[in-house]
């Protein structure tokens, strides 16, 4: 078996300080309580991006609405069911505006919102009696050309499949037993075959489950992967240059991010591990410095940071560090300000708000514009 590159490190941790984050005029846009998740999409239509936030505590969804100077210039909520945990932006009824899909785990039940292209959503579908659900993606698994559901179950330990059968009408096709306690899913064409598979992290048994698509809505389950302990929020890219698909996790319990080398064909094997912060969970993989290769993000929710590590091609750099004195849970990312660099979105559980970091596009990042207030 093909051993994986340890990643190389150089330098000192580089420790910054987001400029202005202590004003609370650059708090950002309120979310409701507790935000649990983030997507990043344009769903007005304008070419700026948005945003849109499960509040956990509220039952609702914020909508807000990008100004294109890094701040939004609208902020709406829309009603959603008990303990909304997750959202996704897609267009799932097939009219070329993008809707969302979230999942309700207290009400046992997913919500969907169908858009109308300039930044309003009308109540779509309620799908009931999907029990526990924690986390949902959208791809067209059957390649009929319409977008399907996959949900992770944590009550039931399952991914279940849900087909898409037009205008935004779903059914249970079907379901996979997956290790104990899955929490975040993602999907990814993780074998290279231009299907999309599914990966989800278990944190009950501290493994990724991962399920390759066929193409016909059917999946293949290959032997759990072992991570550290509580894997939460992942990302892919090729962090050791052998031109396959890698995968890096944000593990909570280790205070770490483990990264998994990829085999091409939809396995992985572990490699190495990143020190993080206190309880990582939010995690990205984009090119904040510009060199055409993928760095890592990660926000550690009890030390209030976050920690850049820049990709070399076959490793990381040392990481900085950017105290934020803020428990963030989630990441997006997107050029908010329209001047061709990464931002960074952060949604703040301990301030109830998302928060624009400007990129300055060599890896360093600054608080951005005042935002819309309250939700409305």
């Amino acid at each position: 078996m093909r051993r994986a590159r340890l990643p190389t490190f150089a330098g000192a941790l580089a420790i910054l300080t987001a400029a202005g984050w202590a004003d609370e005029g650059h708090h950002g846009g309120s979310t409701g309580l507790f935000p649990h998740a983030i997507a990043v999409a344009d769903v007005d239509g304008d070419g700026i991006p948005d945003v849109l936030i499960p509040a956990s505590a509220e039952r609702k969804v914020a909508v807000l609405l990008g100004d294109g100077k890094g701040g939004f210039r609208a902020n709406h909520a829309f009603p959603v069911g008990q303990g909304p945990t997750w959202i996704v932006a897609a267009d799932v009824n097939g009219d070329r505006h993008l809707d969302f899909v979230t999942t309700d785990t207290g009400a046992h039940r997913l919500t969907i919102y169908f858009g109308d292209g300039r930044g309003g959503f009308a109540p779509g579908k309620v799908i009931p009696d999907i029990d526990g659900p924690v986390s949902v993606v959208v791809a067209d698994f059957n390649r009929d050309g319409r977008l399907d559901l996959a949900v992770a179950q944590a009550a039931e330990s399952q991914v279940a499949i849900l087909t898409n059968r037009g205008s935004g009408t779903f059914e249970v096709a079907t379901r996979y037993r997956v290790d104990r306690g899955p929490h975040i899913l993602v999907t990814e064409d993780v074998n290279g075959d231009k299907l999309p598979d599914l990966v989800v992290g278990t944190l009950g048994a501290h493994k990724l489950t991962i399920l390759l698509g066929k193409g016909d809505g059917s999946f293949d389950r290959r032997p759990s992967v072992e991570t550290g302990r509580f894997p939460h929020y992942m990302a892919f890219l090729d962090w050791n240059g052998d031109g396959h698909k890698d995968l890096a996790v944000a593990v909570a319990g280790e205070d770490a991010v483990d990264l998994l080398a990829g085999d091409g064909r939809g396995g992985f094997t572990r490699g190495s591990r990143l020190k993080a912060g206190v309880n990582p969970h939010g995690l990205v993989a984009v090119d904040v410095n510009g060199d055409r290769i993928l760095d890592l993000v990660v926000s550690n929710r009890s030390t209030h940071d976050l920690m850049i590590y820049l990709g070399t091609g076959r490793g990381f750099s040392a990481p900085k560090l950017i105290r934020t004195g803020q428990d963030i849970i989630a990441l997006g990312t997107a050029d908010f300000d329209r001047d061709g660099r990464v931002d960074l979105a952060l949604v703040s559980a301990s301030h109830n708000a998302v928060v624009i970091l400007r990129g300055d596009g060599a890896g360093g990042f600054a608080t951005g514009a005042a935002s819309a207030g309250p939700v409305k």
